[in-house]
């Protein structure tokens, strides 16, 4: 049951602050392909744009350029790397659930690896990422008509447990966290700082939240007062106490449904973070602007994160700066809702 396991494997803040590259030096020791690959994978543009109002900056860190397309380039990554590391073996068999862009970057990753790999999906995943995920070698599961996202974490867990796999479980992985910490974040650190530039806030659009407590931890030493923002759909937001649902939403996040946290985000003290909710017409709409007034296109989530940076900083005295995380620049299914809404 994946609330059991949810509750077991629930990192605690000191896990999410530990370090990651003693765990990064003993995967690539033990799997040194690892290596070889890690230059495909972050330092990501970081592009600047007017706020919604156009009282402020957003700059957009535009993660579209790794190697899969999307931010889960990096998750994917540390999850291997964490996975190697603690099982001191480069022999493993893994399983995990998703329902797009990490089961992308983990097949790929896994397929120029050689690693063994069992993705769950939801019901509903389009047939074309299917293919792709069986092309690059991966064996595939649809979760079951009517259980939502939890759905397919809760048949990832059954699937490793009958197939005798190591479970990545994103949702608790301190070392999504910590990567992006060490990598993301000082990134953000070193290129706002190159243009003199102090951000108010931080947004990033929630599935698990590392991205968001990694990057947001980085920012905090640099600067104290950057307010880091959590952006939920309004279809599901955090603790969403309902079942999970089929709604449209911007991809890759919400809440999980029946209650439950992201156990992530529940490590850190109940104030720590910002909570913002978008549907998902308006993060198509934002989507539209961005393509339409700035020539860049963006996810769902990354416009649902350039929202609510803009909201931030359109309240205030101009000239403010705020940071977005943009996950991808939006799947093709996005593309065709935002062009028929």
């Amino acid at each position: 049951d994946i609330r059991r396991v949810l509750a077991d494997r629930a990192p605690t803040l000191a896990d999410l602050t530990r370090a990651f590259a003693p765990l990064e030096a003993e995967a690539h020791r033990l799997l040194p392909r690892l290596a070889a690959l890690r230059p495909g994978i972050g330092d990501t543009p970081l592009v600047p744009v007017p706020s919604r109002a156009g009282r402020g900056t957003v700059w957009l860190k535009t993660e579209a350029a790794n190697a899969s397309g999307s931010v889960k380039s990096r998750t994917a990554y540390g999850l291997v790397c964490a996975a190697v590391a603690s099982a001191g073996s480069a022999r493993l068999r893994l399983a995990e659930y998703s329902g797009g862009s990490l089961a992308v970057a983990l097949s790929e990753l896994c397929a120029q690896l050689g690693l063994d790999l069992h993705l769950v999906v939801p019901y509903g995943a389009p047939e074309r990422l299917l293919d792709q995920l069986r092309r690059a070698g991966a064996r595939t599961t649809t979760a079951a008509e009517g259980t939502g996202f939890l759905g397919a974490m809760d048949e990832a867990v059954r699937v490793a447990e009958r197939e005798d796999r190591r479970l990545l479980l994103q949702h608790c992985a301190a070392v999504g966290a910590a990567l992006h910490r060490e990598h993301t974040g000082a990134e953000i650190i070193g290129q706002l700082s190159g243009h003199g530039v102090e951000p108010v806030a931080l947004a990033a659009a929630v599935g698990t939240g590392g991205s968001l407590a990694g990057t947001a931890m980085a920012l905090a030493g640099a600067w104290p007062h950057c307010r880091p923002l959590a952006v939920f759909p309004a279809e599901a937001v955090y603790g969403d106490e309902r079942a999970p649902g089929g709604a449209r939403r911007m991809n890759g996040t919400g809440g999980l449904g029946h209650g439950l946290r992201q156990p992530v985000l529940a490590a850190f003290p109940q104030d720590h973070f910002g909570f913002t909710d978008v549907s998902y017409p308006q993060a198509l709409q934002a989507m539209r602007h961005l393509r339409r007034e700035h020539a860049i296109a963006v996810s769902s989530s990354g416009a649902g994160a350039w929202l609510a940076a803009s909201a931030e900083v359109d309240q205030g005295p101009r000239g403010r700066n705020a940071v977005a995380v943009v996950a991808s620049r939006g799947t093709i299914e996005e593309w065709e809702h935002a062009a028929g809404s």
